[in-house]
């Protein structure tokens, strides 16, 4: 360790206790194995963790005095590069900071600390308000936390419907890097209540948000909650090619129908399982498993009444018939019973057996206009299969359809430095072309994304330059993926 960060570790321990900091090697090392954004990170020096808001604030004034630099982190599932990049500084786990302070049905908000798990707050609302649903994040295990997924915009069960999770938060309770304290939205006025997201001027909750701890330590947020309803189904179509998958979904989205509508190729059911017990050709998997479709496409439907919930299955349908007699092919796909019952399960474990491929997995993600998500599926499947790699892509409509955010899904062999290179060389290739396409890093990592991209936004890179000379002079917070310095 350097010196700082012995200073650092024992002045820690005198405000939070002993047992709450660690140098422990191998503690430290456990969390490099929490990430499934990112292939690359750094060994923390030390962890610490605080227990509520104040600790924060006393550490990180620590950190800038000694000029420690600082790793914000709370479940590290989702977020990928939520441990440091380099071997220094502290993570500074909140994993300690995990209440469920408010739940204002009428407002429609819950506020919960950084350590709030999805499956902790799903949990609860089920108990105390089974007519309500927080935002959790869909596909991450039930110890991802909530608000992990909302300050990275990511992915939730709704949001196909509302949009990213940055849309559904409300306001932020931020320690900066030289330890004050703000709120955003209505929360910066003194005891208002969180309703209103943008505050009497600018909006400076944006700041926060995709910044993976590059511009402060979030301690609250206030996120939006929608309503649960009775009626829940499922409804999967099978496509012979993702031009069909594309265009019959964009159809039903624009008619604002479906809460998660996503999808994608066959592959993504034997990247499940250990590539020596499947099938590498959809004919053989067929014939030695059971029916899947080449391409897919899920329609998770909510509604108050059976009526509505009728309508939904309706409007899929007829917008289906509309393609079908312009020769287009598709069909209804019968799902198993436990396939669906899987699926609706909140929060569910789908990401996990990813895992299992190779030994090695991780999420690439872009964003795009939906329209294009056929023509990225066909470059991605080419490209991956160049590559030696199971070409798998899973794909989800966006705030109805009005953004396709399309994931490969990297299958590597984690046991191998080969495998690595394997990962990131059809990354380097494919954000070349994809840049090109217009298409936009969603999480951009440091090593190839970023560096890309920093030469076609100077002046945006140029303000977060300004940015943090303004509230990180010492250059403290963890550079997470958009390393400006």
């Amino acid at each position: 360790m350097t010196s700082n960060v012995d200073k650092l570790v024992a002045e820690a321990s005198k405000l939070i206790g002993d047992k709450h900091v660690t140098t422990n090697l191998a503690f430290r090392r456990s969390y490099l194995a929490r990430s499934v954004m990112g292939i690359r990170a750094g060994i923390a020096e030390a962890i610490i963790k605080p227990g509520n808001a104040e600790e924060v604030q006393g550490i990180v004034k620590l950190c800038n005095e000694l000029k420690v630099p600082i790793s914000p982190y709370s479940g590290g599932l989702s977020g990928g590069y939520a441990q440091p990049l380099r071997d220094e500084g502290i993570i500074l786990d909140l994993v300690r900071l995990n209440n469920i302070i408010e739940v204002d049905i009428d407002n429609r908000y819950v506020v919960v600390e950084p350590g709030v798990t999805s499956g902790q707050v799903w949990a609860y609302f089920r108990k105390e308000y089974p007519e309500w649903a927080p935002p959790v994040p869909d596909g991450a295990p039930p110890r991802a936390t909530l608000i992990g997924d909302a300050v990275e915009r990511g992915f939730s069960l709704v949001t196909s419907k509302y949009g990213p999770q940055g849309r559904m938060i409300n306001g932020l309770e931020v320690i900066l890097p030289r330890g004050d304290k703000i709120h955003t939205g209505s929360w910066a006025m003194k005891g208002v209540k969180p309703f209103y997201p943008w505050g009497p001027g600018p909006d400076f909750t944006g700041l926060f948000l995709g910044a993976q701890g590059t511009m402060g330590v979030i301690t609250k947020a206030a996120i939006r909650i929608i309503p649960h309803p009775p009626h829940i189904d499922l409804v999967a179509w099978d496509y012979d090619n993702p031009e069909d998958m594309t265009d019959h979904t964009l159809a039903v989205v624009k008619k604002e129908v479906g809460v998660m509508v996503q999808g994608g190729n066959w592959w993504l059911v034997p990247s499940r399982k250990d590539e020596r017990e499947v099938p590498t050709t959809l004919e053989a998997w067929r014939k030695e498993k059971y029916y899947i479709p080449a391409w897919m496409m899920n329609f998770e439907l909510w509604a108050h009444t059976e009526k509505e919930l009728e309508s939904q299955h309706d409007i899929i349908q007829e917008e289906a018939d509309k393609l079908i007699k312009q020769g287009r092919s598709m069909k209804p796909w019968e799902l198993h019973p436990a396939a669906k019952a899987g699926r609706l399960k909140k929060p569910n474990l789908i990401a996990v057996p990813y895992s299992m491929h190779r030994a090695g997995f991780v999420f690439i993600t872009w964003y795009l206009p939906f329209a294009d998500t056929a023509e990225f599926s066909n470059i991605c499947v080419e490209t991956m299969e160049k590559h030696d790699l199971p070409p798998v892509v899973w794909v989800s409509s966006i705030e109805q359809g009005r953004q396709c955010i399309g994931m490969p899904i990297v299958c590597f062999d984690s046991r191998t430095e080969a495998g690595y290179e394997q990962a990131e060389a059809w990354d380097r290739e494919t954000t070349e072309i994809f840049h090109k396409k217009g298409w936009l890093n969603y999480r951009p990592n440091a090593f190839i994304h970023w560096p890309a991209m920093r030469p076609m936004m100077p002046e945006y890179v140029g303000m977060l330059k300004e940015l943090k000379d303004l509230w990180d002079p010492n250059r403290i917070m963890h550079p997470g993926r958009l390393d400006v310095d």
